[in-house]
């Protein structure tokens, strides 16, 4: 009798584990990212090979398109659709990338120069006021700004698809850590110095972006009635876009995200490659079983 209830167990405990397996996962994964270098074709391969089951359905967002994946799709031979993703995601972040370095050549001009008012060195030559460049810094850094496609909009679209289907859903946030050119530490101490100066260097050279990227609770709250888990995993990889001194300027995205991962239950990882934080995804996934 004994024997009976052990293999009866045993029984229950398969089929309670093929049934946690087969249950399909709704996958959203979202690149927010300026170089191709930064382990992006990694995370490509990652997805596919470790995190994907012929069950699941798949949607990518590059910085410029969607793309969709159905079970059908993703049970076709994996090196083909990897191939393919990968070359759409370089494409797409090449071209997205563009218009963001001729902003940033922008803000560096900008920054020499004021650097060069603040402290001359005789190496650029303006013929600007301090005034003129802190207007023309502030409009590109609004420009940047707008680059940014991950809003509350889009993420309420992008999102919906899965509202009411079966199985889990889940939504993957990699972002690249963004960088600014800003002038000289000699510089920005001369015009701290200065009283009709010191405000806004302050404001637009020592100071992370202020401004609140969406509502978090209210996000939170959609995403919950998808229902969906959100993670983001923020890449500290360095880009090479931007030369000198340098100020981050992806502290409203670290802050918003995280916190939304925290409200949903997903996984906060900051790294330098996006697949070790897709691992971190990963290792909640099989623990949760």
């Amino acid at each position: 009798m004994r024997r009976v209830i052990v293999f009866l167990l045993l029984a229950i405990s398969l089929t309670f584990f093929v049934a946690a397996e087969s249950r399909p996962r709704n996958l959203i994964v979202y690149f927010e990212f300026l170089d191709n270098a930064n382990g992006v074709e990694d995370a490509v391969e990652f997805i596919f090979n470790k995190m994907l089951r012929p069950s699941d359905q798949l949607i990518i967002q590059s910085p410029t398109r969607t793309y969709s994946f159905s079970p059908a799709t993703l049970s076709q031979p994996k090196a083909g659709l990897i191939a393919m993703v990968q070359g759409k995601l370089r494409r797409d972040i090449s071209r997205a990338g563009q218009g963001y370095k001729q902003i940033i050549h922008n803000l560096d001009a900008a920054a020499r120069e004021i650097e060069e008012l603040a402290y001359p060195s005789g190496a650029i030559d303006t013929n600007k006021d301090m005034n003129e460049l802190f207007i023309l810094y502030r409009q590109e850094l609004a420009n940047l700004n707008q680059l940014r496609k991950v809003k509350d909009a889009s993420l309420r679209t992008l999102t919906a698809a899965f509202r009411g289907r079966e199985g889990e859903n889940h939504l993957i946030v990699l972002f690249e850590r963004e960088f600014r050119p800003i002038p000289k530490r000699e510089a920005l101490n001369v015009l701290a110095d200065v009283p009709k100066y010191a405000f806004q260097s302050n404001e637009l050279f020592a100071t992370g972006n202020p401004r609140q990227l969406f509502d978090v609770p209210a996000l939170a709250a959609y995403f919950k009635q998808v229902p969906l888990a959100q993670h983001f995993i923020y890449v500290t990889s360095k880009n090479s876009l931007a030369g000198g001194n340098l100020f981050e300027n992806s502290g409203d995205m670290y802050s918003a995200f995280s916190k939304l991962a925290e409200a949903t239950g997903g996984v906060c990882k900051t790294t330098a490659e996006p697949m070790t934080g897709l691992e971190a995804v990963l290792k909640t996934w099989k623990n949760a079983k």
